[in-house]
């Protein structure tokens, strides 16, 4: 009782530095699994959620569906029911236009995000951008796929449109809808009694609201039939713990084969990593297993270490992102995030960055000064401030992202790149149109 008391005080404090150390506002729910499982919960200061969080609290998990939706393949093919060298047109609706190549898209391909497909269907234009894949059918899958022009086939590239058409290939194969599929052979198995794609009234009482960057309410995501495996699952951190016991192997489940084979990697991804039935590997010292999630008001990490059969949970009730307190509870020399400190800048340096900068043919940034801050402006966004990192770099707390500003010949500050999600996006300077 001593040594778990002790462990679990070490977790709360761990959660309680990296919430401090948060540029973002938002509340958490974290587990870890070694020898005992322990759980914290916590917020960033100054924040109280609507309803105090505890095991039962549900979350949207968001892109960890898309290890569900790897579970579950795996569980088909080692039943002989499919293969993964099998063309996604075997099982596509019949008679649907496809685009050009397509038969040479594999189930290994969609899984592993290197279908050539992009990651967002083309002509993606939600009516409601706050829940923007409600409206988003099966038939508004083929369709975008009949207007689809492929990428370079087997590059890496993260795909939600090649999850979607997985899944829904998933169900067409199985002859059932994919949400009752996935509790039949999935969560059923792992005893996760309170995740679903659709909560009965009594869990929607449980339900957590969901936040933005400024911590401000925000909608929840649905998704339609048969295209939940790309992220529409919603869990409560004890369901997740059983989740993380079965993939560190700390608990016996029906799918123990299952996971083994899901778990690993199949082809290079991005980095140092690589992937497996939707899952990803990075090395380092030691593998760990990981996906993280997100939607429009949360953000989720799972990590495995199978090196050292632990693993860690991460359920946020906003946009922050806390993936490395994850990452760092099953591997400890991955470091925790601090928070950056802005530098003082006077108005006239700030003055040199004023502009538009388009990034996309939809998307531009404004930047402009206001008093003695430098804000920004994303198209169809609020204005935002930006603080000083380091020459010509700045940096937003509300957001993570970093702008990197350049300079022509004559020294003059003449583009930006915006570093976002992984992305970079870069624009040429030109007048202000404020």
């Amino acid at each position: 009782m001593i040594a778990t008391l002790a462990v679990a005080v070490v977790l709360s404090a761990v959660v309680e530095n990296r919430l401090s150390e948060s540029e973002t506002a938002g509340c958490v729910a974290v587990a870890a699994v070694a020898e005992k499982t322990e759980t914290a919960f916590g917020c960033t200061p100054g924040i109280q959620p609507a309803t105090k969080l505890d095991e039962r609290s549900i979350f949207e998990i968001g892109s960890i569906t898309k290890g569900f939706t790897g579970l579950l393949l795996a569980d088909m093919v080692r039943m002989g029911e499919v293969s993964l060298d099998d063309p996604a047109t075997k099982y596509s609706r019949p008679g649907a236009k496809l685009p050009a190549g397509a038969e040479r898209i594999t189930l290994r391909d969609l899984v592993t995000q290197t279908s050539g497909l992009p990651r967002l269907p083309p002509g993606f234009s939600p009516s409601n951008p706050r829940n923007p894949y409600a409206d988003f059918t099966a038939d508004s899958l083929y369709d975008a796929l009949s207007r689809t022009e492929l990428r370079e086939p087997g590059k890496y590239e993260y795909s939600n449109f090649g999850f979607m058409w997985l899944s829904e290939i998933i169900a067409r194969r199985a002859g059932k809808p994919y949400a009752v599929l996935l509790k039949e052979r999935v969560l059923d198995p792992l005893g996760m009694k309170d995740t679903a794609v659709t909560l009965s009234a009594e869990q929607q009482k449980r339900f957590v609201e969901g936040h933005n960057a400024l911590y401000q309410p925000a909608a929840h995501w649905d998704m339609a039939t048969n295209l939940e495996g790309v992220g529409a699952l919603r869990a409560p951190l004890a369901d997740m713990v059983k989740l993380a016991e079965a993939l560190a192997g700390r608990r016996d489940t029906p799918l123990k084969e299952t996971i083994a084979l899901a778990l690993e990697p199949i082809r290079p991804s991005e980095g140092s990593n690589s992937t497996g039935y939707a899952w990803i590997t990075t090395k380092r010292a030691t593998s760990v297993r990981w996906h993280n999630g997100g939607t429009g008001g949360f953000r989720s990490m799972i990590a495995i270490n199978p090196d050292t059969h632990t693993a860690a949970v991460v359920l946020v009730d906003s946009v922050t992102g806390f993936d490395d307190l994850a990452t760092h509870l099953v591997d400890p020399d991955v470091p925790l995030r601090k928070k950056r400190i802005g530098l003082p800048t006077d108005a006239a340096t700030l003055k040199q960055y004023v502009g538009r900068y388009e990034l996309s043919p939809a998307f531009a940034l404004e930047v402009f000064v206001d008093g003695t801050r430098l804000m920004t402006q994303g198209t169809g966004q609020g204005a935002i401030e930006v603080v000083r990192e380091g020459p010509d770099t700045f940096f937003p707390y509300v957001v993570p992202a970093r702008m990197r500003f350049s300079r022509g010949a004559d020294g003059e500050v003449d583009g930006l790149t915006l570093e976002q999600g992984g992305r970079e996006l870069k624009g040429k300077r030109s007048a202000s149109q404020r």
